[in-house]
């Protein structure tokens, strides 16, 4: 069976294949860096050099009805909206028939349903939406690395708008709570926090 982890992070989980483009997955696969890391903890995560380092923004390297299911958590925000069209319709051409996806995104209408009850201040609004870059102010070497990794979000998605790009792309796709899944053993790859529940969309 082959189960794709499309934008894992240092989420890596056994018996997936954990696919990820981040500077820090590439930087593991160097045994150098990582002693540094250790060390200095350059970056914030210790990356697994097990990772499958591939650009999603580009032609999957699986073939055609290949692939039994597709996890991707808070991935597709960080793709421009045609870039996201493109990795769902990629998706699509290497799933089997009968393979199951899951996508989960941050939820832009209880973004700004939680602005207008007063539980999110105007001035954290973009902090919410993961667009603001890191503020450069006392740079160091740690600072330069994370403003030069960050991956701000580049498209924000509602239910009804990712749901509508997955039907255009030919999947039948349906909301889903988390941990709602026919994946099994979904608790193994679906890491939720309390604060992270509010944020979520799953498909």
């Amino acid at each position: 069976m082959v189960r794709l982890n499309l934008g894992c992070g240092p989420n890596v989980i056994t018996d997936w294949v954990n696919v990820d483009y981040a500077f820090g997955a590439k930087l593991a696969k160097y045994k150098l860096f990582k002693i540094l890391n250790k060390k200095y903890h350059l970056i914030g995560c210790d990356w697994n050099p097990d990772i499958f380092i591939h650009n999603l923004t580009k032609k999957f390297p699986w073939v055609d009805n290949s692939v039994d299911i597709i996890y991707s958590s808070h991935t597709l925000e960080h793709l421009s909206k045609n870039e996201g069209i493109f990795f769902i319709s990629e998706c699509y051409r290497v799933l089997k028939g009968n393979g199951v996806i899951r996508i989960i995104v941050p939820d832009l209408l209880e973004i700004i349903n939680q602005y207008r009850e007063g539980k999110i201040a105007a001035n954290d609004v973009l902090e919410e939406l993961g667009v603001l870059t890191i503020e450069k102010n006392n740079i160091n070497i740690r600072s330069l690395i994370k403003i030069i990794i960050s991956t701000p979000h580049k498209c924000m998605y509602d239910c009804d708008t990712l749901l509508n790009i997955m039907k255009s792309s030919g999947f039948k796709a349906q909301e889903k709570k988390a941990f709602d899944s026919v994946i099994k053993d979904i608790s193994k790859i679906e890491i939720i926090t309390a604060d992270f529940v509010r944020l979520i969309t799953s498909i």
